[in-house]
């Protein structure tokens, strides 16, 4: 059963009726989230229900998993995602106790599958709600895998429905980076990520090729593997479901689409192949540069606007403008790791993934731009990861033929060479020559090289100097 088929008076589910298109503009979608899981947690707690418990808790489930796809937003905002993924979350652990409430209360009859893929499911709203990885969850999932799979058992993977089928399901979202996607194409992530794991494996082996290692004897959250070396335990392979995902991607490419895609929308889709590809590789995206711990504050605006303001001021009232609630846990050629408790932020202080951000060292005046690549909740704190653009960002006077601006450019002019240019969204798509005029009074032409890529507030494009 689905969210979309009648309950047992014959009546329609929350579901159902939120996905018409009268209702859906009625209704606040993160509210009818919250209304869905009391439904569905409500249906669990009742002992008189005369439906099996096995099929109840199944149909709770599946019901809810569709009722959080339905009531999707179209449009996706910061801080209307921010309420969304927070009533997707905290709604799908409520259902996931609910189960285990179920179990607890009626030993055996609630399939260990049902149980384990609500964890999974947890895992993946966590993830989506960009928080921290739950350690008692990680423990529940592997004392529970532990328990199904003795020593013997050196591989299993995703093919029929088992405990293990959905304790990968939970390791693959673990290392699909949904902190990263919209919500729409998370949603398609994880539609790949179900026709996927058949090819995804957990061995004890040393294989050529693995993302991420489970130690089950400490109970831990998955870790990623940089190295081959001193690590005991599970080790999760996914180089045949990346080649799955090229297959998939070329079948786009002549108009082909799977059984089970069809219906999904070809922008998203495509992104989402690309993303999980990239993510699941024989060369999956790595660090660059070694990371420094370090100790000292960091001032942040966020935004284009803000960021262009900033660079237009002179270096001490630039310092002045920005919000000194950040610590540096981290620093490398690439970017900064920083941290700040949620209790001295605002929201409207707080970025968010693919926000264009200006910061500075605390006592410092040379202020870099960079991009908002993670950010992640852990209790009272909340953890943000920043990709570093340009460490000498400034302005100059760019010209387009029709009309002249003020834009970023994030590396020095010099004639045969590249330089990456920020402005705001629509203002670098076209594909016309700039011409920018630095302080020397000296003009030169841009010619432009690639695509512009889209941010926040932001396009970013690369150019070279003629």
């Amino acid at each position: 059963m689905t969210a979309t088929d009648m309950n047992e008076s014959g009546e329609q589910t929350l579901a159902e009726e939120t996905s018409q298109n009268a209702g859906v503009a009625r209704v606040d979608r993160a509210e009818g989230i919250v209304a869905a899981a009391r439904m569905y947690v409500e249906d669990l707690s009742k002992s008189d229900a005369p439906q099996a418990l096995s099929a109840r808790t199944g149909f709770a489930l599946d019901g809810f998993i569709d009722a959080l796809s339905l009531l999707c937003p179209e449009r996706e905002t910061g801080p209307d995602r921010a309420r969304w993924s927070t009533a997707a979350r905290e709604s799908m652990r409520r259902v996931f106790d609910a189960l285990r409430d179920a179990d607890r209360a009626n030993p055996d009859q609630v399939p260990m599958t049902v149980l384990v893929r609500a964890a999974a499911e947890a895992v993946r709203w966590d993830l989506v709600d960009r928080r921290a990885p739950d350690p008692e969850l990680w423990a529940w999932l592997d004392e529970t895998f532990a328990a199904a799979y003795g020593e013997e058992v050196l591989h299993v993977t995703g093919e029929r429905d088992s405990v293990a089928r959905e304790y990968l399901r939970a390791v693959a979202y673990h290392a699909a980076a949904l902190d990263q996607q919209t919500l729409k194409t998370g949603f398609v992530i994880a539609r790949l990520i179900e026709m996927a794991l058949p090819q995804l494996l957990l061995t004890r082996e040393v294989p050529d090729a693995a993302l991420y290692g489970v130690d089950l004897a400490q109970h831990g959250v998955p870790l990623r593997l940089t190295r081959q070396v001193d690590f005991s335990g599970w080790r999760f392979v996914t180089l045949p479901a990346s080649d799955m995902l090229s297959d998939i991607d070329g079948e786009l490419a002549h108009g082909q689409y799977r059984a089970g895609l069809e219906k999904m929308d070809l922008d998203e889709l495509r992104a989402a192949v690309a993303h999980l590809r990239r993510q699941w590789s024989g060369s999956p995206p790595m660090r660059r540069f070694q990371r420094y711990p370090l100790d000292t504050r960091l001032t942040m605006v966020r935004g284009y606007d803000q960021t262009v303001t900033l660079l237009g001021y002179d270096e001490m009232e630039g310092v002045a403008t920005g919000t000194g609630s950040w610590h540096i846990t981290d620093l490398s050629r690439g970017g900064v790791g920083v941290t700040a408790s949620t209790n001295n932020l605002s929201v409207d202080a707080t970025p968010t993934a693919g926000d264009l951000v200006a910061f500075c060292l605390e006592e410092g005046t040379r202020w870099h731009v960079g991009v908002v690549r993670r950010v992640r909740t852990s209790g009272a704190f909340v953890e943000i990861g920043i990709a570093t653009l340009s460490d000498r960002p400034g302005l100059s006077v760019v010209d387009d033929g029709r009309a002249a601006r003020e834009l970023c450019l994030c590396d020095p002019v010099r004639r045969g060479e590249v330089v990456r240019l920020v402005g705001p969204v629509g203002a670098l798509g076209e594909d016309d020559p700039l011409f920018v005029t630095l302080k020397n009074a000296v003009v030169h032409k841009l010619r432009p090289l690639a695509s512009a890529l889209r941010g926040k507030s932001f396009d970013l494009r690369v150019y070279q100097v003629v």
